[in-house]
């Protein structure tokens, strides 16, 4: 896909000293976050994207001196087309190689399809689809052509299931795993990893951008991160950068959301919705109280 025209441009060389570089969007926070620490302890320099230029900023500060990494910070919203543009002029101009690429960024919306607000789920949309295929087809040739790369896409447990009141948002998920599937049988012969990390429920801050349930309601409670349940992100992404490495197709981190999937896929249709509504009701995502 091409965005625009760009002018001839003496590239300006990014040194990474020979370092490998990650590419990892949605870094300022949650499994984004452990991503870029993960892969500054691992041996690499890093591209990090993302909407908060003071969160990138100190990020940059802390990654360079706990681990000498270099971090080099673009910021963009990515639910805009233009950042999409503002990206491929970057790397075009910096002439940088990528060796890695993490597309983590996104958001959920909780509520019944026909109250929730359309703009923002296109937005949705756009983020978790629009631009992991954008930015996958800027990096990939390059990746082809050295006969080497790694693309890891962030699913969900969802990716296997309909969602009740999260429809849009599972339906993103249940893309990325189908194009995730299809582009890693394209690339094998390339040498190239694709990898879809399919979490469940996390200790992040994606809850709290949702608005999901009882846990929004904590929002302004210091202790409310401390009551989350689920994995934390630091262990989601460790496990997903072991899968990517090892070159699996699907990771699914932690044994619950492991049993999760394989009891997902096996039930008829219209029990699970019922099931996986009940079981949100649960954990206080309903339409009542979104």
């Amino acid at each position: 896909m091409k965005f625009m025209e760009i002018k001839s441009k003496t590239p300006r060389i990014i040194d990474t000293h020979r370092k490998p570089l990650a590419v990892i969007t949605g870094a300022t926070s949650g499994i984004g976050y452990s991503f870029a620490v993960k892969f500054a302890k691992e041996g690499y320099d890093l591209l990090l994207i993302a909407r908060d230029t003071q969160r990138l900023n100190q990020i940059e500060h802390d990654l360079s001196n706990n681990y000498n990494t270099k971090v080099y910070i673009l910021t963009a919203d990515l639910t805009k087309r233009e950042a999409l543009i503002k990206i491929e002029s970057y790397l075009k101009n910096e002439a940088i190689d990528i060796d890695v690429l993490i597309n983590n960024a996104g958001f959920g919306i909780h509520g019944a399809f026909q109250d929730t607000e359309i703009n923002r789920e296109l937005e949705m949309v756009d983020l978790q689809i629009s631009t992991t295929l954008a930015l996958t087809k800027m990096i990939l040739p390059n990746m082809q052509k050295r006969k080497s790369g790694y693309i890891l896409n962030v699913g969900s447990v969802y990716s296997f299931t309909p969602v009740p009141f999260q429809s849009v948002y599972g339906g993103c998920k249940s893309f990325l795993y189908s194009f995730s599937s299809s582009l890693a049988y394209e690339t094998k012969k390339d040498g190239i990893n694709v990898t879809l990390l399919c979490p469940g429920i996390t200790k992040t801050e994606f809850r709290l951008r949702s608005k999901v349930g009882r846990y929004a309601q904590n929002i302004n409670n210091k202790l409310s991160r401390n009551k989350q349940k689920g994995m934390e992100p630091d262990l989601v992404a460790e496990q997903g950068y072991k899968a990517l490495m090892r070159g699996d197709r699907i990771c699914i981190p932690g044994l619950t959301n492991r049993i999760f999937v394989q009891i997902a896929t096996r039930l008829p249709t219209s029990f699970l919705n019922s099931a996986l509504t009940l079981i949100n009701n649960f954990r206080g995502v309903n339409p009542k109280n979104a």
